[in-house]
């Protein structure tokens, strides 16, 4: 996919959905964080690993009291991604 902003932009969405974003957030953070989890979701990593690193930036960079909300994020943006890219090349 060579356009990511479309796919990104879903992914802030989805974040913003799902995340009582701190007032301090703003949309060029939120959007670093988006495009990392789209790069890894990409490079096929594990739901595990995805879920590793968005409960770190909830807890650590976004002072978000620990819940579960990072996994129904790391879901819906898994498949979105995944519906987003089309089939697989043949």
């Amino acid at each position: 996919m060579s356009d990511k902003t479309s796919p990104i932009s879903g992914i802030i969405a989805i974040m913003q959905s799902s995340w009582d974003l701190p007032v301090d957030c703003n949309e060029g953070e939120l959007f670093a964080y988006a495009e990392i989890l789209f790069d890894r979701i990409q490079a096929g990593e594990s739901k595990d690993e995805l879920y590793a690193y968005l409960g770190a930036v909830q807890v650590a960079n976004l002072d978000m009291p620990k819940s579960d909300a990072f996994k129904g994020i790391v879901d819906r943006s898994v498949a979105f991604v995944r519906h987003s890219a089309g089939p697989a090349p043949e």
